[in-house]
């Protein structure tokens, strides 16, 4: 419904309709979507935006600003990129490319790990982005267009770790609504270094009771929370009415 609204309210239904029946599998927010991660689909882009090379509008910059607290890179080449924690993933992680809807151009990625559905929780990892991308809304609408879909599902709680020295890791969590719940000493070693990981935790009931409608306020405004609202109680009363149908149709056969 989320994404319905979002590309209705910009006058995009007609091509989000069309993109969702080619690309079911993606999540389409107002500014962004978000794309499975594949290498054959993303990496080069991913090389391209990250690895501090002139590219497009972007400046040279050190690439140190993207994977300073990043357990590898910089990479150097497209299939160093391809072979590493990006695209190489585990069966309980997974991979989103963070796509600029109006453009259509890459500006970051987004992972989940450690997923665990006996408990129903999962770990967010906080959005590896283009320098010019740190801060802007887009990763954010990215980060809560998962932790809308994940809490969706069932999941009960979504964790962030983030390095102690990560300024803005630590921002973003707080944009995101995170509570921090403590903090690990010589947690992991990075880069032949010690890391002290700050722990955040958001949780279902915390998610429910307003702080999705705060994290939506604040990337699209009040106006759009109010339709949003509107539009997640028709939701729920359909799904109520498909309900009492099913059951209907049920006893209806004993």
């Amino acid at each position: 419904m989320y994404e319905y609204n979002a590309c209705k309210g910009q006058g995009t239904e007609k091509i989000y309709r069309e993109h969702w029946l080619e690309c079911p599998e993606d999540i389409v927010g107002r500014m962004v979507r978000l794309e499975p991660l594949q290498i054959n689909r993303h990496a080069h882009d991913f090389h391209a935006i990250t690895c501090g090379d002139i590219y497009k509008e972007n400046k040279a910059f050190d690439p140190n600003q993207v994977w300073s607290f990043a357990d590898e890179g910089p990479f150097s080449t497209v299939k160093e990129l391809s072979h590493s924690f990006i695209f190489q993933r585990k069966q309980n992680e997974a991979g989103f490319a963070i796509i600029e809807q109006m453009t259509g151009e890459l500006i970051g990625v987004v992972l989940l790990s450690n997923d665990n559905p006996k408990n129903l929780s999962i770990s967010l990892e906080l959005p590896y982005v283009k320098p010019s991308s740190e801060g802007t809304a887009e990763p954010i609408e990215g980060c809560f267009l998962l932790m809308d879909r994940l809490f969706a599902l069932g999941y009960r709680r979504i964790q962030l770790s983030i390095d102690s020295m990560d300024v803005d890791g630590k921002k973003l969590a707080g944009r995101l609504g995170f509570t921090q719940e403590g903090l690990l000493l010589k947690d992991r070693i990075v880069k032949e270094s010690n890391r002290d990981s700050l722990v955040y935790g958001m949780l279902n009931s915390d998610w429910n009771k307003g702080a999705r409608g705060f994290l939506f306020k604040k990337l699209h405004g009040a106006k759009a929370l109010k339709i949003d609202a509107t539009n997640e109680k028709k939701e729920a009363e359909l799904e109520h009415q498909n309900k009492v149908l099913k059951e209907k149709e049920s006893n209806s056969l004993k």
